[in-house]
């Protein structure tokens, strides 16, 4: 009898085994399953984009092929990844975390050559892009106006030529665009007035013409304005005295007509002023004596 229930307790703890065993192997099973994917048709994008300027994805964000996989798909801040380059981020909350959308890609001082690829237009949940200090070359795609969840938006110091599209002016959720140092014609578009939520606007040294636009007084949320070295004229908006978040304005090296405009004097929380070349009129400067918090001149 005692041998009987020896054997009975060897064989019921073998099946305990057993049953542990296939429990975990299914739970296993079942979390590879539902291990999220990224988004097919942003997945042959990118990787189309990245073959065609001879860039490769890196390992600790595309583990065994998946693209929005280790450091790509957690919740850690990109800018904690500095030397991941490119680098994309991910958001795996759609489809109750079984999909991927591409929100961030960052290929920046890589000398990249040629036209901003048309298979970026794919990437539609984009919110970050900076392409900044390559050899990108041509327009500007108009389809960039399509990322309207876009908020950062970076490509300075690429040999970007023609107008700026006016379907830029469709990011109204867009908080900084910088496009310095390119090589834009014409007049920078009206429509630009449009993103209210814009809080960065570099512009410098890119070629731009014209007067500034009238609906940029709509640009209530910006605190920084760099548009120095264009070839500006006019006069200097006696608008930007309402924008009274601007903290740090440039506008030298250009050809705006004097005089400087008293409205300056309500920025009480600007700190740098960099205006030179004023042709065609003397500027009272008693303006300044408002700018308490001016410590750049």
């Amino acid at each position: 009898m005692r041998h009987s229930s020896r054997s009975i307790n060897d064989v019921f703890g073998h099946l305990v085994w057993l049953v542990l065993v296939l429990c975990s192997w299914r739970i296993a099973a079942a979390q590879a399953q539902q291990a999220p994917i990224t988004d097919p048709l942003e997945a042959a994008a990118l990787n189309t984009i990245l073959g065609r300027w001879g860039k490769k994805a890196s390992p600790e964000w595309n583990i065994s092929g998946e693209l929005c996989s280790g450091v790509a798909a957690d919740l850690s801040n990109w800018d904690n990844y500095p030397n991941l380059n490119p680098f994309i981020k991910c958001d795996c909350n759609y489809k109750n975390g079984t999909l991927c959308h591409i929100t961030k890609l960052r290929v920046v001082k890589l000398d990249v050559v040629g036209q901003i690829p048309s298979e970026l237009q794919n990437l539609t949940y984009l919110e970050d892009l900076n392409l900044g200090y390559n050899y990108l070359t041509g327009a500007m795609p108009s389809f960039i106006g399509k990322f309207t969840s876009m908020k950062y938006l970076a490509l300075p110091f690429n040999p970007l030529s023609g107008p700026l599209p006016k379907e830029l002016g469709n990011l109204t959720n867009l908080l900084s665009l910088g496009i310095s140092y390119c090589n834009f014609t014409g007049e920078l578009p009206e429509e630009l007035g449009n993103m209210t939520n814009l809080q960065q606007l570099y512009i410098d040294g890119s070629g731009f013409s014209g007067p500034f636009p009238s609906t940029f007084s709509k640009l209530k949320n910006l605190n920084t304005l760099r548009a120095s070295v264009n070839e500006f004229r006019g006069k200097i908006p006696y608008y930007l005295g309402r924008l009274t978040n601007l903290v740090d304005v440039a506008f030298q090296g250009n050809s705006f007509e004097g005089p400087i405009p008293a409205s300056l004097s309500n920025l009480s929380k600007l700190r740098n002023l960099r205006i030179g070349d004023i042709v065609n009129g003397s500027s009272p400067l008693a303006f300044i004596n408002s700018l308490t918090s001016l410590s750049n001149l």
